[in-house]
């Protein structure tokens, strides 16, 4: 596929999941977890609607309004949801710059296959290095859905899935099927765009990190069963994302590497600092991003 085709095709996919309406349910598998979702999208003039609800397991739902966010979870819970999070859900996996997905994966057209009753033209997006894993893609070659997205590990086995396995694409919407289900309840929306840049962390040395990956977000939040804030540093290389962590050293704290499902995650002690990075992405990837931080000695204190 030629540089031009390979651009039209991500960037038409990408605007089709916000541009085109259409309702089904889809089902998600991750390592030996299994769910599946209904969906329903609404197409519009810079704010479509969607409404997503669980069909396994607690009820869950979520309800989009152009960037207005609202949820119900079990216990009636909200939690802050990030830009970036809410807007990349299945199908809308691709970027709307098909330059940072281009730059380091290659696009073939390998065949079609009868996905949900629609006849998808299949897309591999082979990575050009060893840092990242495979990908590939089932599009409706009329709207330009993705209707199906696969990622394969290391050893080329299927690991995250996503697929429709009922999909109605255009034609006319009850409104009635926008409406939520469950009470649901405003999320805290963390619309801050971050920074393309790495941070100028005077406690940190960062460099030599994995080519292709580019910095999208520095932030302090809070996780579960932390007492204090972690600093998080996230990076994207179009179609993944890589996350590092910092926080003081736990002595109590699992080192070294675990993996599941396509997730690697490295963690390390770094000078008093506790070092993990998690992403769907081969466990020498994470390995790399950890030793591109280095802590400039008794500086590291200043951090925090």
């Amino acid at each position: 596929m030629s540089p031009q085709e390979a651009t039209q095709l991500v960037t038409r996919v990408a605007a089709a999941a916000r541009d085109v309406t259409f309702q089904g349910i889809y089902v998600h598998q991750h390592g030996d977890n299994m769910e599946s979702f209904r969906v329903i999208h609404e197409a519009g003039n810079g704010a479509d609607i969607e409404r997503r609800e669980s069909l396994d397991g607690p009820p869950r739902e979520m309800l989009r309004q152009g960037n207005q966010i609202s949820l119900y979870l079990p216990g009636g819970q909200v939690f802050p949801m990030d830009r970036r999070q809410s807007s990349k859900l299945f199908p809308r996996q691709l970027p709307d710059e098909p330059e940072h997905v281009l730059a380091n994966y290659q696009i073939r057209l390998v065949g079609q296959e009868r996905i949900a009753g629609v006849v998808t033209n299949i897309y591999d997006f082979d990575p050009k290095d060893k840092l990242r894993y495979a990908h590939r893609y089932w599009v409706d070659p009329d709207s330009g859905l993705m209707i199906k997205s696969l990622m394969l590990g290391s050893r080329h086995e299927p690991v995250e899935v996503f697929a429709f396995s009922q999909i109605q694409i255009g034609g006319a919407l009850d409104k009635r099927l926008l409406k939520p289900v469950h009470p649901v309840k405003a999320a805290p929306l963390d619309d801050n765009p971050g920074t393309t840049a790495l941070p100028k962390d005077p406690a940190w040395d960062i460099r030599n990190l994995p080519g292709g990956f580019r910095l999208l977000k520095v932030s302090q939040r809070p996780l579960t069963g932390k007492t204090k804030p972690v600093t998080h540093h996230l990076y994207s290389d179009g179609l993944v994302t890589v996350s590092v962590f910092i926080e003081p050293f736990d002595a109590a704290a699992p080192l070294g590497i675990a993996q599941q499902a396509g997730i690697s995650v490295f963690a390390r002690q770094a000078g008093p600092w506790l070092l993990t990075v998690l992403g769907e992405v081969p466990v020498d990837t994470v390995q790399a991003f950890s030793y591109g931080y280095t802590p400039k000695g008794e500086k590291a204190a200043a951090v925090q």
